[in-house]
Parts: C-alpha cells; structure tokens; sequence
C-alpha cells in the first residue's frame, strides 16, 4: 500500500504576523528544494505570488485568514510528471467550476528524491466575486448550512486526496492504494510511527544526534519533550517501533508473513547500521566543516577588535595633538576680546558713539568682524582635526584590511578544499546507499523465488504445518530438518537481542572513541 499523508492548516492576519503568507512562499519555492512550481490564478514566479499574498493580506479584513496550507505525501510509484498531473487534478477537483488562486510547490528530487511530497498555498478567494468557495476554516454546522461537503473541512481534503491519488494510481495500472483511515480501522495489526521533521533529519544526519528540550508553545504552555522522549530521539523511537512491529509479524500463524518479516527485520538491522555510519561521516564532516570556519572567522574577530583598539588609541593621540592649539587659540582669542572690549567701553569711546552714529556702526562692525574671524579660526582647526582623524584612521585601516582580506581568502580556499573534499565523500555515500539498495533487491528477489519455489512444491494452500522455504538471512534451514514454531520464533527472537546488544556496543564504542578524541 502506498503512503497516505495529508496536513492541512492555516495563515491568519490575527494568528500570525504580517508577511507570513508571503514567507510560507519563499519557503516552499526556495531554491535548493529544486521545487516544481505551478499555480492557478495566481502568478507561478515566487516573487510575484508573495507580493500578490502581501497585497491581499492588506485588503483582507481584520480577522481574515490569508492561506490555507495543504501539505501532501505523494506516491512514490507515480514519476514526476505523473505526480505533477495528479496536483492539478486534485486541484481542479477541490475548485469546482470556482477560481480560486493557488500556488503548489513539488518537491520530489535531490534530497527529496525517497520522500516526494507538495505544498499547496490556496488563497480562498474567487477572483471574479471575492467570495469565499472551499470555506476549510468554517465549522461543520456551517458548512452543513452551506450546502458544503465535509462536514469538516479537513476531513472533506483528505477524503477527496485519497480519490484523487487512487484514482491516478489506477489510471498508471499500479495495484497500490492509499487510504486515509488508521491502521487500526484498516485491519493492519501494526503499531504506527510518528513523524521527523526536516530539521530534526538535517541535526540528526549532520551535526549531532538531537537532545529533547522543554517547549513553550503558541498557547503558553509548557510542553516537556525530555520526559516524553524518555531520552530517546524520533528516529530512534521509530526503530523501536518497527523492531516491535516485525517482531510482531514474525510471531504471526501466517508462515508467509513470519518469512516476510524475518526478511525485513534483517534488512532493517542492515539499513539502520548503514545509516549510522554516513550519518557519523556526515557529523564529521560538518564538524570539521564548522571548526574550519570558526578558526577564521574568530581570527577575523581578533583582527577586528584589534583594529577597533588601535583607531581609539591612535584618535586619541591626535586629540591630545591639536587639545594644545585648541587651548592657545581659546586663550588668543579671549585676549582679543578683552581688548576690543576695553576699548570701547573706555569714556572718549563712548562718547564718539553717542555724538556720532557713524563711530557706533564702526564700532559695531569692528566687533563683528572680530567674531567672523574667530568663527574662521576655530573652524579651520575644526577642519584640520578631522582631517588628521580621517588620515590616521585610513593609514591604520588600510593595513588591516589587507589582513582581514586575506583571512577572508584563506578562509574561501578553505572551506573550498573542504566542499570538492566533502563532495567527494558526498558521490561516494551516494554509491554505497545505492549499493545497499541493489543489494536489498536483490535479496528480495531471491527471497521471493525460494517462497515461490515453496508454493509450488506445497501447493498454493499454507497450512499451520506447512513452512516456508528459508530466506538468505535465516540460520540454513532445510526442508528435511525445519525447525517448529516456536523455534523459529525463538530464534527470531534471539537475532533480535543479539542485534540490539551489537547496535549498543557500537554506540557505547562510539562515546569511547569520542573521549579519547
């Protein structure tokens, strides 16, 4: 059966900050996810569809609810192309004869080559009449009222996801389906797993096996992730998850399912061990990486403060320079002033300026030529200060911007090395998951040839005697000597503590490798 996965939720003026529509685009459109982008009354360019979300996000009301996001698994069985049309088919199917702008970014190659999935951005707003089409936020007593189909809006998405994705399925003769109900409601006796977020994938396979922290969420409340983890990661606690569930299966009375399972069980102890490895690589990588890049970028700090030290010592050398002739040229000019001051306060001056109105505006005029010519004096010194600032901070900065670009070459060079270096390792992880991949196949199809094998010697009816024919990872059972059921679980059982033991004595190894380190 293939995967079903559909999320929806929402963007409001209310419920988050200005801009977060048009941030959910750059997001979902960003480069390096190599997206596919199409859209439906909307512009497909991402700048254009985020200006676009921006510009009806200030028209909306108060209270409105800009984007409804729509995030979906898509069928790994269907190629791109294949996927692409089944967007557009889900789309065309949600809209009706309606318009509603639409912006979908697919991202199925690169990293998400092995877990294709689209983003859906719908701006609820028929673009002839402005009204309101799909209505996913209403309750369902509206949506009844409304003549709408649900009555959940989030439960009529998923419904019509599930047609829409079998319906393509079926159209490209593939005998997978995907279907939206439990496991539980399914029939399927197995325990689900929960999921990993992306930057819990990129921590986990990068930089370091993430811890559990408390979070306080949108609402206030504290939520406690170290005691619910109980110190175990996601991906960890999936693992556990599938081992339980397999062994499960392997206890089952359906023989053909108890070598099915004791196939994966194997392959999964294989795959886990294979992706701890180039998990530790990619660490280490990254670390070394980061240490580069510090190592620069801290002696481009100490140049830095160092820089800054010497341009306050060396500005205060030229203060303590010009403060003398700042000082003598206070002192000059105050002099002046006392003296013009002096004399034309004395007795013969004031009398010339009462007896005469042309020795008052001499008189006046001399005074404020005195001050232009000070104001010139101090302004001239002004201007040598800075300029002997300016000159003394550009010799000094000169010199150390030469260091600091050459730290940045060398820090370039570096990290350049390091990125073909990485790549390398990079090409080669990707030929060894590719290996491990044919190999699994490969066992698989001999897996599958021996239990065909084994029908057609027993017949096509399994009984509880009957026994399946043993696969390349079972202890060389035989038909003349197969053991009975409880042996064969005993012996599942054992394989699976011993490989539990081993998987802990790695990761004990590796702690020890690290406090040597």
């Amino acid at each position: 059966m293939a995967l079903y996965s559909c999320n929806l939720s929402s963007i409001g003026k209310t419920t988050h900050r200005s801009g977060t529509a048009g941030a959910h685009i750059r997001y979902i459109a960003r480069a390096d996810a190599q997206p596919e982008i199409m859209a439906s009354d909307m512009p497909e360019d991402p700048r254009q569809a985020r200006n676009f979300l921006d510009q009806q996000e200030r028209d909306m009301r108060k209270n409105g609810r800009v984007i409804d996001k729509i995030r979906l698994a898509l069928p790994r069985e269907l190629n791109e192309e294949q996927r692409v049309q089944l967007i557009r088919d889900f789309m065309a199917d949600l809209q009706g004869n309606k318009r509603v702008p639409w912006f979908a970014a697919l991202h199925q190659t690169g990293e998400d080559a092995h877990n294709p999935h689209a983003h859906i951005a719908v701006h609820d707003r028929d673009i002839k009449t402005g009204k309101r089409v799909l209505r996913l936020s209403d309750s369902a007593r509206d949506r009844i009222k409304a003549g709408l189909p649900g009555p959940k809006g989030v439960d009529w998405i998923r419904e019509r996801w599930e047609v829409a994705g079998n319906r393509a399925l079926k159209r490209e003769g593939f005998d997978a389906r995907i279907d939206r109900r439990t496991l539980n409601a399914q029939g399927i006796d197995r325990k689900p797993t929960i999921h990993e977020g992306p930057r819990a994938q990129h921590i986990n396979d990068n930089v370091k096996r993430p811890d559990s922290k408390p979070v306080i969420n949108g609402a206030g409340r504290l939520i406690d992730y170290p005691s619910i983890d109980k110190g175990r990661t996601r991906r960890e606690f999936n693992a556990q998850i599938i081992d339980f569930n397999l062994e499960r299966a392997a206890r089952s009375d359906n023989l053909l399912t108890v070598a099915w399972a004791l196939f994966e069980k194997d392959q999964h102890v294989k795959d886990q061990a294979l992706q701890e490895n180039l998990a530790e690589d990619r660490r280490k990588r990254t670390a070394e990486q980061r240490t580069t890049s510090a190592k620069y970028l801290a002696r481009r700090k100490r140049t830095s403060a160092e820089l800054k030290l010497k341009t306050r010592q060396i500005l205060k050398e030229v203060r303590e320079k010009f403060e003398p002739k700042q000082d003598a040229i206070r002192a000059h000019q105050r002099e002046q002033r006392d003296a013009l001051r002096k004399k034309q306060r004395g007795l013969m001056a004031r009398i010339a300026r009462r007896l005469s109105r042309t020795v008052k505006n001499r008189q006046l005029a001399v005074r404020a030529a005195q001050i232009e010519m000070h104001k010139a004096q101090r302004k001239l010194l002004s201007q040598n200060y800075k300029h002997a600032k300016e000159k003394a901070r550009a010799n000094l900065t000169k010199g150390y911007s030469d260091k600091i670009e050459h730290i940045e070459a060398q820090r370039s060079t570096h990290l350049r090395v390091l990125q073909e270096k990485h790549g390398q390792a990079e090409n080669f992880t990707e030929i060894t998951r590719q290996e491990r991949e044919a190999q699994r196949e490969q066992e698989r199809q001999i897996t599958e040839t021996k239990i065909k094998e084994w029908k057609g010697r027993k017949g096509k009816k399994t009984s509880r005697d009957d026994k399946p024919p043993p696969s390349e990872h079972e202890n060389g059972w035989t038909d003349k000597d197969e053991p009975t059921r409880e042996e064969r679980m005993e012996a599942a059982r054992k394989e699976m503590e011993e490989a539990e033991e081993k998987r802990k004595r790695g990761r004990k190894h590796k702690r020890k490798r690290g406090r040597r380190d």
